[in-house]
C-alpha cells in the first residue's frame, strides 16, 4: 500500500494511513464462510499499540466478588466456544449518503467482514467473577491511546445481560491466533452490533451499575439528524439489515439476457438471520427471490445468488434488498444523519448490456 502497483494488487482501500482505515475491495470480501484475516477491514480510533508481551493481563474489576487478573495461558485454559459473526463498522456506507455531507472517513461498502471467532464466552468470565446484584453493564477498556493527551480514551460500555448471551472474548480468528492489528491478543466480540462495540486490545472489563459516561458513549455514535442534539439521539447498536452485491462488479459489461448475480446479506436484528434476498435488473420495476448460499447462522451474513433479466441496448441497475427474520426489509434510501452512521441504503449497481 506504499505505491500504485501495491496499492491495486492490495485487497484494501485505503481511506485513512495513520490509524489505519483500510476498506475490503469488494472482489475480497471473500465466502459465504468468512473473509480472509488479510483482507478484512481494519478500522482504528488510535494507532496500533505494541504487541502485547508476557507480562500482558485481562482484568475483570469493578462490581464483582471475585475479581479476575487472567494472562493468555489462563484465558486459553478456558472451554473456548467459536461463532461465525459479521462485523461491520457503525460508518460503512457514510460515503454514500446524499448530501448534506457526512463527517468521518468516507467508507463506501467495504467495512464489513465475517469471521470465526474462538475464545472464551464472557458469560464463562463473568460467572468466575461473580457480579454483584447490581451490576448492569461492562466498560471496556483497551491499550490504545491517543497522540494528543487532551484527547478522550476510546471506551464503550454494553449491558451485561447482552454479553452473556452473545459475548465472547476472541484469542482467534479463523483458526488462527488473533492479529495485532485486529485487537490481538483479544478483543470482544459482540454479535449482531456494530463494530465500535467489539474492542480492540481488550485490557480491563469494569462491571458498572450505570453505562459509561465516556464522550464516546454521551455523545459519539448516536444516530444525530442534522442540527440534532446527540444527547438525546438514539444510540447506534444493533447492525440494521443489509446486502451488498459483489458481482457483477459497477460499471461491467454484461452480455443481455440472464445475469448472475451473487452477493452477502446480514442483519443485527432479530435472531440476527437473513429471511429472503430480493434481486432487481431493471432498477427496481420487477423483483425475483434470490437462492441463499451457506448455512444459515446468527449474525453471520448469507449468500445469495440469483439470475435476472438484463436487456439489450440499455444501461440498468441491478439491485438487491434484503429482508430479516424481523421483518425489517433494507431501505431504498437510509434517513441521513450527521456522522453518517448505518447507511443501509439498497445497492445500486449500473451495468452496460
Amino acid at each position: 500500500m506504499r505505491d500504485a502497483a501495491a496499492a491495486q494488487a492490495s485487497p484494501w482501500l485505503e481511506r485513512n494511513a495513520w490509524p489505519e482505515h483500510w476498506e475490503t475491495r469488494l472482489s475480497a470480501l471473500g465466502t459465504v464462510d468468512r473473509t480472509a484475516n488479510d483482507a478484512f477491514f481494519v478500522r482504528s480510533h488510535f494507532p496500533v499499540p505494541e504487541p502485547a508481551t508476557a507480562s500482558w493481563r485481562l482484568e475483570v474489576t469493578g462490581l464483582v466478588r471475585r475479581p479476575l487478573s487472567l494472562d493468555l495461558a489462563a484465558l486459553r485454559a478456558l472451554l473456548p466456544v467459536a461463532q461465525r459473526a459479521t462485523l461491520e463498522c457503525a460508518g460503512n456506507g457514510r460515503g454514500l449518503f446524499a448530501l448534506p455531507t457526512t463527517s468521518g472517513t468516507q467508507w463506501e461498502r467495504g467495512a464489513v467482514g465475517t469471521a470465526e471467532w474462538r475464545g472464551p464466552a464472557l458469560a464463562t468470565l463473568l460467572d468466575r467473577a461473580d457480579p454483584r446484584q447490581e451490576a448492569r453493564f461492562l466498560w471496556l477498556e483497551a491499550r490504545d491511546h491517543a497522540t494528543l493527551p487532551q484527547a478522550p480514551p476510546f471506551l464503550r460500555s454494553v449491558p451485561i445481560g447482552l454479553a452473556r448471551e452473545r459475548g465472547l472474548v476472541a484469542l482467534e480468528m479463523n483458526g488462527s491466533p488473533l492479529p495485532t492489528l485486529h485487537g490481538g491478543p483479544a478483543r470482544l466480540v459482540l454479535p449482531g452490533w456494530y463494530g465500535m462495540a467489539w474492542t480492540k486490545w481488550l485490557s480491563r472489563i469494569r462491571v458498572e451499575a450505570t453505562p459509561s459516561d465516556n464522550h464516546f458513549m454521551a455523545k459519539g455514535y448516536r444516530y444525530v439528524a442534522p442540527g440534532g442534539d446527540p444527547l438525546t439521539s438514539p444510540a447506534v447498536e444493533a447492525m440494521r439489515v443489509k446486502s451488498v452485491i459483489v458481482s457483477p462488479a459497477d460499471g461491467a459489461r454484461v452480455v443481455a439476457g440472464q445475469v448472475i448475480v451473487r452477493g452477502f446479506a446480514w442483519t443485527g436484528g432479530g435472531r440476527g438471520t437473513i429471511r429472503a434476498v430480493d434481486v432487481s435488473g431493471d432498477g427496481g420495476r420487477t423483483w425475483s427471490t434470490a437462492a441463499l448460499e451457506g448455512a444459515k447462522a446468527p449474525f453471520a451474513w448469507r449468500g445469495f445468488r440469483a439470475q435476472v433479466r438484463v436487456g439489450a441496448g440499455k444501461d440498468p441497475s441491478v439491485m438487491a434488498r434484503a429482508t430479516d427474520d424481523a421483518g425489517d426489509v433494507q431501505p431504498l434510501e437510509a434517513a441521513v444523519n450527521a456522522s453518517g452512521y448505518g447507511n443501509n441504503s439498497i445497492h445500486r449497481v449500473r451495468v452496460r448490456a
